[in-house]
């Protein structure tokens, strides 16, 4: 099956806690994969939309995990390279305070996107022979390193050289970059790609604007000439705005565990709802959906709907319980 969605970014390996409460306090952990734009390719996968992740991996035990979980998922890992020079990256989740919060821990500096160790040749091949439909990514590529938002920079341009719509996630980690970087990596990016994606903090915190329309048009005299942005907004649903048009949807009600994961998850349905022709307002309802669905267990992505499931909800067949 021929990959439809490329995504590509920093592949990692995470601990969650068996149990709430301090890290130093916690013995059993379930490990697991992660990644802004791994997680979105499994999503797409699980709706049945051919996905491929590129990136880099460390030729180890924690390397074998991500390419074994992705195979599992049904993501193609043609273009996901592995090196002895990096080891792959880690982060551990904590869930503890009042309110119940989670808190991440990243060791990320040594790996091989950090190190520059991702080169990306085989899949600029592919990209120029048009093999994907679609490619999404996020900031977080660029902020990983500079060989790094080198490589990401190419493969966003071969893409839109070739005709091929991109979505771009800012996906901001203040961790890793001062805001005012964050917002640089937007202004760069923006010209090339169709859809920009933001939460509601993000977009306050980097244009002191969450509102669709206005965020839009302030975009647009920076540079943007794609389609459209999307807002999200956690609990309270989504937006969308094209040309100062606007969608909106509410957030579906859900049990919340655990955050993390939800806006790759709704990147997911976003996406796979555009490639299966939908309007703008189904596609945000889709994504709604898989955000909350992603809530709901502690994982990243373990939350995700299958597209069987996912459809029987947007239909409301799952309203019938009997």
């Amino acid at each position: 099956m021929q990959p439809r969605v490329l995504t590509f970014g920093e592949a990692l390996v995470n601990f969650v806690p068996a149990n709430r409460g301090p890290l130093a306090d916690q013995e059993t952990f379930h490990l697991g994969v992660a990644g802004a734009e791994l997680n979105t390719a499994i999503g797409l996968a699980r709706l049945d939309i051919p996905a491929a992740f590129a990136g880099a991996v460390g030729e180890d035990a924690l390397g074998d995990k991500v390419i074994k979980t992705l195979r599992r998922e049904a993501v193609a890992v043609d273009w996901l390279e592995r090196t002895p020079l990096a080891p792959t990256p880690l982060f551990i989740k904590e869930r503890a305070g009042l309110p119940l919060k989670t808190y991440v821990y990243y060791y990320r500096e040594a790996s091989p996107m950090a190190r520059g160790h991702w080169r990306a040749d085989a899949l600029a091949e592919a990209v120029a022979a048009h093999r994907f439909d679609w490619v999404h990514t996020t900031g977080i590529t660029w902020a990983v390193g500079e060989k790094s938002a080198q490589t990401a920079r190419g493969v966003l341009r071969d893409a839109q050289n070739g005709g091929i719509p991109c979505s771009f996630d800012i996906n901001v980690r203040l961790k890793m970059r001062p805001v005012e970087q964050w917002r640089e990596i937007v202004v760069e990016v923006m010209a090339g790609v169709q859809w920009l994606f933001f939460g509601d903090e993000e977009a306050r915190l980097l244009f002191a604007e969450d509102e669709p329309s206005k965020l839009e048009r302030l975009l647009r005299e920076q540079g943007f000439r794609g389609q459209g942005v999307v807002v999200k907004y956690g609990e309270r649903g989504a937006q969308a705005s094209v040309s100062g048009a606007i969608a909106s949807v509410p957030a579906h009600p859900a049990p919340v565990t655990d955050t993390v994961g939800a806006g790759d998850g709704f990147n997911a349905g976003w996406i796979a709802g555009v490639l299966r022709g939908y309007d703008l307002t189904e596609c945000l309802r889709l994504g709604a959906l898989i955000g909350a669905y992603a809530v709901t267990v502690p994982g990243d992505f373990d939350g995700y709907p299958t597209w069987d499931r996912a459809a029987r909800d947007m239909s409301g067949e799952s309203d019938r319980a009997r």
